[in-house]
């Protein structure tokens, strides 16, 4: 009763006047009502713009569409605060309710924006890859975990609660599991880098060390690659990104070197004339660009002809057509000129004197051999 005969009184509650918590009454009221309404309409603006390939408009609509009313109603309370003086007791109880409704918002919306990364960086617009999917639900969960636990860091911080026993019982966790789980995190964020960094994907033609195939699928610890033989051959991620890779896939053009042998009976001339018919050969035909024909040099076999082209093409099966074409008009070439190719072969020359000696030798021994024994 004292209490209300002092109210009557002074018209104060915990030492503001009522007018002063009609006021912060109001100021709570409109601030949720205008901010509720804000978001209500951009929100609708923004979908109504749709998401498409703006990384602005993208980073806008998630912002706006994962903020609650629970934030709202916190920041229109904390603004109403401002026109009370309250006690330090229930002060701080509304304080680190505001606190808790603004940490909790910031986690939601840190668990948004790593999705919308996986959705843009991660999955793409291309078709549905098992590979890509799992990769994208073990990084959604690792993100989720730093923004949670962070959060709920920071927000026990700040409620006054020490954090450092909590941190070190984390990080010694984490370097167990880390230890135990050694090999397979090294696939894993292998498994990442490759899907992130892109050095194949699948269906790529690679070569790795002394294998070489199609790859068929990058998995969370392995990628399958399809031999040229047919065998299934599985490699640890780790393991094939650290290795010297070739991918023919994105080959944009083929160099091609190849050499000729001519006899040594060759006319120079002829010589002269065959690196001017391989270069009006390769020109002639599509989807080549010719770099050089040069007699290279007169080796033990006879004169090289060195030739060097382009074929503006990745697929083998093209480039293995436009050099047996070449190489058919090259020999037809040489057979119309009566030119033959040269092939390994040795010669031994010796003087005369050494031959004539060697023949009266020869002669001498069958003599011996011929003349009848005595008995």
């Amino acid at each position: 009763m004292p209490e209300i005969v002092e109210f009557t009184h002074s018209w104060e509650i915990f030492g503001n006047h009522v007018f002063i918590w009609t006021l912060a009454a109001l100021v709570f009221v409109v601030a949720f009502t205008v901010m509720a309404k804000l978001r209500s309409v951009l929100d609708r603006r923004l979908s109504g713009a749709g998401r498409g390939t703006n990384l602005l408009l993208q980073t806008l609509q998630t912002l706006v569409g994962h903020t609650y009313r629970f934030f709202l109603a916190a920041v229109a309370l904390w603004l109403a605060m401002q026109f009370l003086v309250l006690p330090v007791r229930v002060d701080r109880i509304i304080s680190g309710i505001v606190l808790t409704a603004t940490m909790v918002q910031i986690g939601l919306w840190g668990g948004a924006f790593v999705s919308l990364w996986i959705e843009n960086h991660l999955l793409g617009p291309s078709q549905p890859d098992p590979a890509r999917s799992s990769a994208a639900q073990i990084v959604r969960i690792m993100g989720f975990s730093v923004v949670w636990s962070a959060v709920v860091l920071v927000m026990l911080s700040n409620l006054g609660i020490d954090i450092t026993g909590l941190v070190a019982g984390l990080g010694i966790g984490g370097i167990a599991i880390a230890f135990a789980l050694q090999s397979l995190l090294k696939d894993l964020f292998a498994s990442l880098a490759i899907i992130l960094d892109k050095p194949f994907v699948v269906g790529d033609f690679i070569i790795f060390d002394n294998s070489m195939g199609t790859v068929e699928q990058v998995g969370l610890k392995t990628t399958r690659i399809r031999s040229l033989s047919g065998e299934q051959i599985s490699v640890a991620n780790d393991t094939l990104l650290n290795a010297r890779l070739h991918n023919f896939k994105r080959m944009r053009e083929r160099r091609v070197v190849f050499d000729l042998h001519a006899h040594y009976r060759a006319p120079i001339a002829k010589l002269q004339e065959l690196a001017a018919y391989i270069r009006s050969v390769i020109e002639a035909i599509d989807k080549t660009r010719f770099d050089r024909s040069h007699l290279a040099e007169f080796d033990q076999i006879g004169p090289r002809i060195e030739t060097v082209y382009f074929v503006l093409s990745a697929d083998y099966n093209t480039y293995m057509d436009i050099h047996q074409r070449i190489l058919v008009q090259v020999a037809q070439w040489f057979e119309d000129n009566n030119i033959e190719f040269a092939y390994p072969s040795q010669r031994v020359l010796v003087d005369r004197d050494t031959v004539e000696q060697f023949l009266e030798a020869l002669a001498a021994a069958r003599s011996k051999q011929d003349k009848p024994l005595v008995h």
